[in-house]
């Protein structure tokens, strides 16, 4: 699968992630039965990372960009920074951005920040200013803001409304 996955375009950081916490799961697998489960959540889990993080569709530059937001949420991830990083001009970043994935690079980083946040606090019992940190908001109220906007929701009452469903999983 880890194959597959390669020759689906995303990129190995995710795969090793996936693929690590699988070999964990073999090594901890007790009974025979229990591989029938986790072969199919197994296929599952690497098709969702191939539909989620695949960048076969894109060029160079956009491949690189989507690669450095996924392998630190916390660095300068500015227009200004990856043009940067890049040596190109901004403005043309910007323009080629958008149009290979139809949205901004602001609004993509914020996502990608969001998304985080969202694993974090159903997850984890970091404080909620610690969990904007660990996803590259310092400010705790553009934090509350930024997740606001995507979730509908602020991070407490996001943490409030899932945090029984979270803790009953893990039980399973």
């Amino acid at each position: 699968m880890r194959k597959a996955v390669e020759k689906g375009g995303v990129h190995p950081i995710h795969i090793d992630r996936l693929s690590s916490e699988f070999a964990k799961r073999i090594e901890n697998a007790a009974k025979l039965d229990e591989f029938g489960d986790l072969w199919q959540d197994m296929g599952k889990k690497y098709c969702l990372l191939v539909k989620s993080h695949t960048t076969t569709n894109y060029s160079q530059l956009v491949q690189y960009i989507i690669a450095r937001i996924d392998f630190d949420l916390t660095a300068d991830l500015s227009l200004k920074a990856n043009a940067a990083a890049l040596n190109v001009n901004p403005s043309y970043l910007s323009s080629l951005f958008r149009k290979e994935t139809g949205r901004t690079l602001t609004d993509y980083v914020n996502q990608k920040r969001v998304e985080h946040a969202v694993y974090l606090l159903a997850s984890t019992d970091l404080p909620i200013s610690a969990v904007g940190q660990r996803c590259g908001i310092q400010d705790d109220n553009y934090f509350t803001k930024i997740f606001k906007k995507y979730t509908s929701l602020t991070p407490k009452q996001y943490r409030q409304q899932n945090i029984g469903f979270h803790q009953n999983r893990s039980l399973q």
